[in-house]
């Protein structure tokens, strides 16, 4: 082990790991250390929340980091987000959401690949052990079954003391906490984002297909056999939602999310989790009933929003993953927190050791915070209305139009953390956070014209032109001024969008 490094993180999980093969990839010759307390190969199957990855935290892992061949070839592709809502024994009678039409996806030899923006579903073990091999490939230092015992502050960087089987100090210039351990002068306490759920979630062995969940023969021809699988399947309700999540390890995660002031919800075991969903979801009970969960696999979180008072300091620390911010698991943007914080980051150690200044982290820390912000608007009182399909249908459709049409369309034009770029937008973000209360709202208050039919009705993804427009226009533009040209097509959808569902004409 090295006693000095440019860089040592605390921490060998996806935040930890990604961010060194980030660091290494901006620049060769940076000297990183991950200091991770679990030693050798994390176990497949292994429990971990976030196992379905959505556009920005994927072009971050495929195209950032390099990963597209072990996406593609070790994980399962993700056919976006479906959403059902309703209660019925027959999934052909509830409302659903989703990708049917083989048109907009793709293909090679017959297999399915997915959306043209790439998305996917992961056993997370399996894919840290990758990026644990492919970080020591590229030089960085992991030391296994050590941990951060303390850390000092001093004029030139830090002192990291660790201790375990790599026990010692190293000077670094920069310190990242990717797990809990305390840096000096980093506020302990959290900024409470006014949203809290509780989650419990087990894996089963074997598959779970939505598609077959139905006698009804258009359900069946509505679409390509396996299409609704490769889904990230949400079963909406009053309060709770569950997602059904396939994974390549030949299990299935099952997880339910509840608003505890909406519904009682603390099942203690499997058996208990069982009987909580039999009662709201006779179908899936039926179906978990008919599967084996994997061996000591359940487990229940109560989950708060918050973000850390700091995130990256001038003294050359910062936090990182979910020590630096959580919202929610709906939509999935737990790799997205990643990428963004590991990419700002990574940006303000490469300048600091080209410049010799840390002047950029008060920009990154209001863009970060800004982005959690921005997330947890689209949660906040929102659970009791999962119940109605005209919200689910309307509100999802909203919030993925935002969501393609400004966070991904940032990140992945490289603009997320730009101040100059940022300014230069500074009129659309703040016209896009008026919509964004206006129309959240709404859905709170559950007062909205529908933009899609409820019912029983299956509303094809694909068909909503104006969200779509917003997904295609996310890919390469030519150049900053195209980023800006799609903002504001983006944004006039948006506005005309928004008076519909307001009910004005």
């Amino acid at each position: 082990m090295s006693n000095a490094a440019d860089v040592v993180i605390i921490g060998g999980g996806l935040s930890g790991l990604s961010l060194a093969l980030q660091l290494l990839r901006r620049r060769s010759d940076l000297s990183v250390v991950v200091a991770d307390a679990n030693r050798g190969p994390a176990p497949e199957r292994r429990w971990t929340v976030g196992e379905s990855f959505s556009e920005l935290g994927s072009y971050y892992l495929r195209d950032m980091l390099g990963l597209s061949d072990h996406l593609e070839e070790r994980q399962l592709p993700k056919l976006g987000l479906r959403f059902f809502v309703g209660a019925e024994p027959d999934f052909g009678d509830r409302f659903e959401l989703g990708v049917l039409s083989p048109s907009i996806c793709d293909f090679e030899d017959g297999r399915l690949l997915g959306l043209p923006l790439r998305t996917h579903q992961v056993d997370r073990a399996r894919l840290e052990n990758e990026l644990a091999r492919r970080c020591e490939a590229v030089g960085v230092s992991l030391l296994e079954g050590t941990r951060g015992e303390r850390i000092e502050l001093v004029p030139e960087g830090s002192r990291v003391h660790l201790v375990g089987v790599h026990s010692g100090t190293v000077a670094a210039r920069w310190v990242v906490s990717a797990s809990a351990t305390d840096i000096p002068g980093c506020d302990p306490g959290r900024r409470v984002l006014r949203h809290a759920t509780r989650a419990a979630w087990v894996r089963v062995e074997g598959d779970l297909d939505v598609g077959t969940w139905s006698s009804r023969p258009s359900y069946a021809t509505e679409t390509r056999p396996g299409f609704r699988r490769f889904s990230t399947n949400h079963l909406m309700g009053a309060g709770y939602w569950i997602w059904i999540i396939p994974l390549p390890s030949g299990v299935t995660s099952v997880g339910v999310v509840a608003d505890p002031r909406h519904v009682d919800f603390r099942p203690r075991d499997y058996p208990e989790l069982h009987a909580w969903i039999a009662e709201r979801d006779p179908r899936l009970a039926a179906e978990l009933s008919a599967t084996r969960p994997v061996e000591g696999d359940f487990r229940m979180a109560d989950l708060e929003a918050s973000v850390a008072p700091q995130v990256f300091s001038e003294r050359r620390w910062a936090v990182v993953g979910q020590a630096a911010g959580f919202v929610d698991v709906l939509y999935s943007p737990g790799v997205d927190l990643i990428a963004l914080g590991n990419t700002l980051l990574t940006e303000l150690v490469a300048h600091d050791l080209e410049e010799g200044r840390t002047a950029g982290c008060a920009i990154a820390n209001r863009v970060f915070q800004g982005f959690v912000d921005g997330l947890a608007e689209i949660y906040r009182d929102q659970y009791g209305n999962f119940g109605s399909s005209d919200v689910v249908g309307t509100k999802v459709v909203w919030d993925s139009a935002v969501y393609f049409g400004f966070n991904t369309l940032l990140f992945r034009h490289h603009l997320s953390g730009d101040a100059r770029f940022l300014s230069h937008i500074k009129p659309e973000l703040l016209t896009l956070k008026s919509l964004q209360a206006r129309v959240q709202g709404r859905f709170r208050r559950a007062k909205i014209t529908p933009l899609v039919p409820g019912g029983d009705a299956t509303v094809e993804w694909g068909a909503v032109e104006w969200m779509m427009d917003a997904y295609f226009g996310a890919r390469e533009q030519p150049d900053e001024r195209g980023v800006v040209q799609h903002l504001r097509r983006v944004l006039d959808s948006l506005e005309e969008v928004a008076r519909r569902i307001e009910g004005v004409a």
